[in-house]
């Protein structure tokens, strides 16, 4: 089966480049399409040139939604209370964009694979296998649900809950905040039917979106689909569970002056400010040849991962050899 995968993107760093390699190396999608700002597109276009990759599309985000709406990111934005909200608007529209995809991006695979900017794929899973002669659309769980912030996750049980009307589905071990999820284009409708008939309102849903951000102070892309693909589509719903990958998969703040970037500049002087795909492979390989390579890296970028005290990180955090806080 021939499918594309959708990476929103909020900002180049060092270690984009290695993450669309990786998902390309590891997956082989017909397209690899970024919705990024307009800004970042030119930065993105030099910083792939080495890769030589001939599938990928850079899409600007700030009107990624006008054809179909005739909104842009900025009128979607302003419907954000920040008051009332728990985070800036650009992490609420980034949900969104993965939510629409399929609005913005031609032609766009049913389904599509939605993969998180700094999720990069090592010793990973496999998203795409054949069931009694039928494509089994497959994720894998990758954060451990027994740390957590509380608060955050009863307001996104309650969005669920009241706004889709059934029960968070929930796992005994994983998050169903994975990073990475197929989405359908017909279930998606199903949601934002939901989401209007909640609201009573014929307003496009994403400012019905950015509405609800609003009076349940946040929102879960991945766990409200999850959710509703277990009330309504359970045997569409395939995942490995937290065991299977999650386990040897960490998460570390990086943003080029880290521990990992570090011993990775000391092996290779030439690496440049993009390294490779495989550069990265390479000192994983050597750095982990006595253990277990983990199934995937996850690249912070906040300077809040480093303010997190231990309390508050999520087990891959604790686990990591790379993050500098620990």
């Amino acid at each position: 089966m021939d499918y594309d995968t959708v990476i929103p993107l909020f900002k180049v760093r060092w270690s984009t480049p290695a993450v669309l390699e990786g998902v390309v190396f590891r997956y082989e999608p017909r397209r690899i399409c970024v919705i990024c700002p307009k800004t970042e597109v030119m930065t993105l276009e030099k910083a792939m040139v080495p890769s030589g990759l001939t599938n990928l599309e850079i899409y600007p985000e700030e009107s990624f939604f006008t054809d179909k709406f005739q909104i842009a990111k900025e009128q979607i934005c302003g419907h954000l209370d920040l008051e009332a909200s728990l985070y800036p608007p650009g992490w609420f529209y980034q949900q969104i964009l993965k939510l629409g995809a399929h609005y913005g991006v031609p032609d766009l695979s049913d389904p599509f694979l939605i993969w998180d900017s700094d999720l990069l794929p090592l010793a990973s899973w496999p998203v795409l296998e054949t069931e009694s002669l039928r494509d089994c659309h497959l994720f894998a769980l990758l954060q451990d649900n027994k740390r957590g912030n509380q608060n955050i996750l009863e307001k996104w049980e309650r969005w669920i809950r009241k706004i889709l009307e059934v029960e968070p589905l929930t796992d005994p071990e994983g998050s169903l905040i994975p990073h990475h999820m197929w989405f359908d284009q017909s279930t998606l409708g199903e949601i934002f039917e939901k989401l209007r008939c909640f609201y009573d309102s014929d307003d496009p849903w994403p400012l019905l979106m950015m509405r609800s951000a609003n009076d349940f102070g946040t929102f879960s892309e991945f766990w409200l689909y999850a959710s509703w693909m277990a009330a309504h589509h359970s045997d569409r719903l395939h995942y490995y569970p937290y065991g299977e990958y999650g386990e040897t998969t960490e998460r570390f703040f990086d943003d080029g002056t880290g521990p990992f970037f570090s011993k990775l500049r000391q092996a290779y002087p030439d690496t440049g400010d993009y390294p490779s795909y495989e550069r990265i492979c390479e000192i994983v390989t050597e750095e982990y040849k006595d253990s277990v390579i983990p199934s995937s890296l996850s690249f912070e970028s906040s300077p809040r991962h480093l303010k997190k005290g231990k309390e508050n990180m999520h087990t891959e955090e604790l686990r990591s050899r790379w993050h500098s806080a620990i």
